[in-house]
C-alpha cells in the first residue's frame, strides 16, 4: 500500500506516534510518507518512512506565553499558519498518489474541525483514516470544565468525524464510548505502540524514592490531585521526591500555583517547566522509580507507553485504556480518578519498595516489547486497511 501519514505538529507525542507507526508500516513493506512540519524535532532522524517536512509550522515554540496581548498575537499568527498548513494538506489529498491518508491531527477546535470536514469533502480523494487520540474535545481555555461546550464545534465535529472512512481507537473501552457518541463510524482497534524513539534500552532501576509526572500541564491530567497526594505521602515519608517535567499551559490551568507549591516544599519537589527534548527524556526517567499519570479523563497516554518502554512502574488513574494497559498489581497500581488519598496510598506502596517497583517495571517492558509494540500496532492497522480498501473497491 502507498500510505501518506499527516501530522502538522512540529514536536510532541502526536508526531512521535505517527513517526513510529510509519516506520513500523514501512518495515512491513508498505510505501510510507510522513508529511509534517518544517524543522520539526525529528528532522535528520534515520527512519524507514520517508519524511516530508513541508508543512508550515502551526506552533511557534515549546513554551506557553502569558495570557493577554502576547497570547492573542500568537493566536493570530497560529491561525494564519493553520490556514496555510491545512490548505497544503487539502491540496495533497487531491493528488491521488496514495491508497490511504492517515492523520492523528488534533481537530478539537473549530478551525481544525472545519479543515477536517473540508478534507472529507474532496471529490475523488483517497480513503481517510483518523487516529482518535481524544474521544471528545477538551476545554483548553479557562474554567474547571474538562470538555469544551461549544454547539458550533459539536456540529462541525459531528459532520467531520463520521465522514472519515476509518477511525482508529486504542482499545475496547474507547470503542464502546466512541460508538455511543458517533454510531455511524467505522472503527478499528489499534493499540498505542512503545516509545523506543527515546531509548532502545531502558535505564537501570532507580535508587531514589522519586515519583515522576511528565508531559504538558493540562487540567485533564490531574496534576493538582497528584500535588494533594504527594503532600499526604510526604508527611509519612519525608525522603520521597517528586519531579514535575513538561510544558506549562497558561490557558489550561494555573502554572504559577504549581511553581509556588513546589517552591514551598524545597528540594522535595523538582520542577522542569519547559518542553523536554528527546535527548533529555531518558535521564529524567532514569531517576524515577515510579511514573504517575493521575489523569481525570483520556483515552490513552503516550506517557504510559513511554514509562513502560523505560521499564518504570506506573501508578495511573482508571480512565480510558490506561488501567487495562498497566494492569493493577501487574505493571503498577490503578486507582480511581480524582481520589488523592487512594493515589497517595498506591504511590507509597510502589515508591517505597524498590524490588516491587523493579518487578512492575520489568513487566511493563515486556508488554511494551510484545502486545504494545509498534510491530503489533502496524499489523493490526494493516489488517484494518486491507479490509477497508477491499470494501471500497
Amino acid at each position: 500500500m502507498r500510505l501518506l501519514l499527516i501530522e502538522p505538529g512540529p514536536h510532541g507525542g502526536l508526531l512521535h506516534y505517527l513517526a513510529q507507526l510509519g516506520d513500523a508500516l514501512a518495515e512491513r513493506g508498505h510505501t510510507v510518507e510522513l508529511l509534517t512540519a518544517r524543522d520539526n524535532e525529528l528532522v535528520g532522524r534515520s527512519s524507514r518512512a520517508r519524511m516530508r517536512a513541508e508543512l508550515p509550522r502551526t506552533v511557534e515554540g515549546t513554551q506557553s506565553p502569558p495570557p493577554g496581548l502576547a497570547y492573542r498575537r500568537r493566536q493570530a499568527r497560529v491561525a494564519l499558519q493553520l490556514a496555510r498548513c491545512w490548505g497544503r494538506i487539502l491540496f495533497e489529498a487531491r493528488t491521488g498518489r496514495h491508497d490511504a491518508l492517515i492523520t492523528g491531527a488534533d481537530i478539537g477546535m473549530v478551525p481544525t474541525a472545519a479543515a477536517a470536514l473540508a478534507l472529507t469533502a474532496i471529490p475523488g480523494r483517497p480513503p481517510l483514516v483518523r487516529i482518535a487520540h481524544n474521544l471528545r474535545a477538551y476545554n483548553r481555555w479557562g474554567g474547571e470544565e474538562l470538555f469544551r461546550a461549544s454547539p458550533l464545534l459539536d456540529l462541525v465535529l459531528k459532520r467531520a468525524v463520521q465522514r472519515f472512512d476509518l477511525t482508529l481507537l486504542p482499545g475496547e473501552r474507547a470503542r464502546e464510548e466512541y460508538q455511543a457518541r458517533w454510531p455511524r463510524s467505522r472503527i478499528a482497534v489499534v493499540p498505542h505502540g512503545d516509545e523506543r524513539l527515546f531509548a532502545e534500552e531502558p535505564p537501570p532501576p532507580a535508587e531514589e524514592e522519586r515519583i515522576l509526572f511528565f508531559g504538558e500541564w493540562r487540567k485533564v491530567k490531574g496534576l493538582p490531585v497528584l500535588m494533594d497526594a504527594f503532600d499526604e505521602l510526604l508527611e509519612r515519608r519525608p525522603g520521597v521526591r517528586l519531579t514535575i517535567a513538561g510544558t506549562p499551559i497558561a490557558t489550561d490551568g494555573n502554572p504559577d500555583a504549581v511553581r509556588r507549591w513546589a517552591a514551598e516544599r524545597g528540594d522535595s519537589v523538582e520542577v522542569i517547566d519547559r518542553y523536554v527534548p528527546i535527548d533529555e527524556v531518558a535521564d529524567i526517567f532514569a531517576r524515577a522509580r515510579v511514573v504517575a499519570t493521575p489523569y481525570l479523563t483520556g483515552a490513552q497516554s503516550g506517557i504510559v507507553a513511554l514509562a513502560m518502554t523505560m521499564a518504570r512502574a506506573v501508578v495511573t488513574s482508571d480512565v480510558g485504556e490506561l488501567g487495562r494497559v498497566v494492569g493493577d498489581r501487574v505493571g503498577g497500581r490503578v486507582v480511581a480518578p480524582g481520589d488523592s488519598h487512594e493515589l497517595a496510598a498506591a504511590l507509597e506502596e510502589v515508591v517505597s519498595n524498590r524490588e516491587l517497583a523493579t518487578r512492575y517495571g520489568a513487566e511493563n517492558r515486556r508488554t511494551a516489547s510484545g502486545s504494545s509494540s509498534w510491530e503489533h500496532a502496524a499489523e493490526r492497522l494493516e489488517g484494518a486497511l486491507t479490509s477497508l480498501l477491499s470494501d471500497l473497491d
